[in-house]
């Protein structure tokens, strides 16, 4: 379990680090440095992660598309492309070639190995939590520009809070599936998609009226679910009919992403979305899918 949140989540962190460090100023070329600075730790932790993990994950995550997806090899070299900052491209394809694990338990040596990770990772990610704070608070004061919305860096801090919440789980073997903890991932992951959609709606081409209208939708529709689902959360009330609306919500914006993502990478799409965020974006859709039992991405 540890193995997989890791694959996922170092990940996501490290492209965090990336849309950070590409939407900065020439005036503020030192934090983009450390956003820089941060994506090569966590593309380090993931490679480490990687190596631990060949033999040793799940095939849910492997089958789900979270760690990587179809898009994700292609959209890092468009990516690099644009922007001229160097992507590990070995990596993703080490990740892309990831075996299952095995029956039976793993050793203690893993074990140790996946633990001190584990640690690592925590303590990584506050640090880049710790840097998104700062900024957020520059932005919001007016103290400094970046091309990133603030409530994007506000949505990226909050996901890195929940990696390390996550962690601090699972190393006191607490569940992370308790009716109490699954309602809590999907007030949390719906609130996540919602404000995906309305990202896309906003960095699409004013012209592409029929997917910025399509993309308010899903807006719209996330936000209710989040609504419902945090009422839920302090009711105690039963969430099975939220959890089928979020599943089927959930896989229609997948499939949106994926479309979307496509469009990018094929320049068919008008927009200021790198491509790589449309990847990142659906392999968090397809996390969400796997976490409501639906591991088919």
């Amino acid at each position: 379990m540890s193995l997989d949140l890791n694959l996922f989540f170092l990940r996501i962190m490290k492209e965090h680090s990336f849309f950070l460090e590409i939407g900065f100023t020439p005036r503020d070329k030192k934090m983009a440095e450390r956003a820089g600075d941060f994506r090569q730790k966590f593309e380090q932790l993931l490679l480490d992660a990687t190596s631990l993990a060949n033999g040793n994950v799940s095939e849910n995550l492997l089958g789900s598309n979270q760690a990587t997806t179809q898009y994700t090899l292609e959209a890092e070299r468009l990516t690099n492309f644009y922007t001229g900052i160097p992507f590990n491209f070995s990596l993703t394809r080490r990740e892309e070639a990831l075996q299952p694990a095995g029956i039976g338990s793993p050793g203690a040596r893993l074990e140790d190995a996946v633990e001190n990770l584990d640690r690592r990772a925590y303590q990584l990610t506050g640090e880049l939590a710790a840097f998104k704070e700062q900024l957020l608070e520059s932005v919001r004061s007016c103290k400094m520009f970046t091309v990133n919305y603030p409530l994007l860096i506000e949505h990226i801090l909050r996901e890195a809070r929940h990696f390390m919440n996550m962690l601090v789980m699972l190393v006191r073997r607490e569940p992370t599936d308790s009716p109490e903890e699954l309602i809590n991932q999907e007030a949390f992951w719906n609130r996540q998609m919602a404000e995906h959609a309305k990202f896309i709606a906003g960095l699409l081409d004013p012209s592409e009226e029929a997917l910025i209208e399509t993309a308010r939708m899903f807006g719209r529709e996330f936000d209710a679910l989040t609504a419902e689902a945090d009422r839920a959360s302090r009711q105690a009330m039963n969430i099975t009919r939220i959890t089928e609306d979020s599943i089927q919500g959930t896989e229609r914006l997948r499939d949106f992403k994926a479309a979307g993502t496509q469009g990018l990478l094929e320049c068919k799409i008008q927009s200021i979305i790198i491509p790589l965020l449309g990847d990142h974006v659906l392999r968090e859709a397809n996390h969400y899918l796997c976490l409501m039992g639906v591991c088919g991405g």
